[in-house]
């Protein structure tokens, strides 16, 4: 019974607050239209009135101010996010296209540079030759060997030398009508007559499956240093004389036996390399069985 009184009790006082506020909020809506459209003329409890509501008003004021403000901000904000996300991916893209145009760029400088000294080679020498550009490689480190965009419709023949710029870079040794295979000259199974520059000492230079040759059969009593120029030694008709092979990288000191073991570097750089000369065989042969000119 005590609980149901202290319930209506409860719900009694609930709708009398309920009642105050709401007459409270009418009698402030009511003043405010009066102060708004009616009587210019202020009585007492009109100032009385203003005083008690002009806070409230003031604070919805600057309340609904406020929120105005931050709704500009955050859409002001969306709007600047969205537009620099835009210019972001503008610029990023504006970015790779002059990336990729510059890559070009280099890439057209460094083959032209290539080509060049290539022509120049060729002017320099009376030999017939093909130019070719190398488009393959064999992975095998124990088998070096390349393929170029050459073949016999070319005149190219088996046994050819293919030499660049720099120097001799390996010989024919399989074609097809527009292809052909090089063996290189770093291969194991290559060997090469040369002759060392200045003391015009003839030796056998080998491939060593790596990037770097081995002179033999160069005596013990001949004098050999670092850096000495080892060139083709125009034996054999397969490559003319004086063609650079490479330089003398170390010389290691025998006390025993008959031959130095010589470390040779060579000249062309196996890993850029990209375009080749590519003598013709038979021309090369006709040029080297002619009869000296007294």
């Amino acid at each position: 019974m005590r609980k149901q009184l202290r319930k209506k009790r409860s719900n009694r006082a609930q709708y009398l607050r309920a009642v105050g506020v709401a007459a409270l909020l009418l009698i402030l809506g009511v003043f405010f239209l009066v102060t708004t459209f009616g009587s210019q003329q202020f009585g007492s409890l009109h100032k009385i009135m203003m005083e008690v509501v002009g806070p409230v008003q003031r604070t919805a004021t600057s309340t609904i101010a406020s929120l105005g403000a931050i709704k500009r901000d955050y859409i002001d904000s969306i709007q600047n996010f969205f537009a620099l996300n835009e210019e972001n991916k503008r610029l990023t893209q504006q970015l790779r296209e002059t990336e990729a145009l510059l890559n070009k760029s280099r890439e057209a400088m460094a083959t032209n540079a290539s080509l060049r000294k290539l022509l120049d080679f060729k002017s320099a020498t009376t030999l017939p030759s093909v130019a070719a550009t190398i488009i393959g490689k064999d992975p095998s480190p124990f088998y070096r060997s390349v393929i170029i965009d050459q073949g016999a419709n070319s005149g190219i023949t088996k046994g050819s030398p293919v030499v660049c710029s720099e120097g001799v870079v390996g010989q024919v040794f399989t074609t097809s009508p527009n292809y052909s295979k090089v063996l290189l000259a770093i291969a194991p199974s290559s060997a090469i007559d040369v002759l060392l520059q200045e003391s015009r000492v003839r030796g056998i230079l080998k491939g060593t499956g790596k990037m770097t040759y081995r002179l033999e059969y160069i005596l013990t009593n001949v004098k050999v240093k670092v850096d000495d120029v080892v060139v083709t030694a125009g034996y054999g008709g397969v490559f003319p004389t004086g063609i650079p092979v490479g330089r003398v990288s170390k010389v290691f000191l025998q006390p025993q036996g008959m031959f130095h073991e010589i470390e040779v570097e060579p000249v062309v750089d196996y890993q850029t390399i990209e375009h080749l000369l590519v003598i013709k065989k038979n021309d090369l042969n006709e040029i080297l069985d002619q009869p000296a000119h007294p």
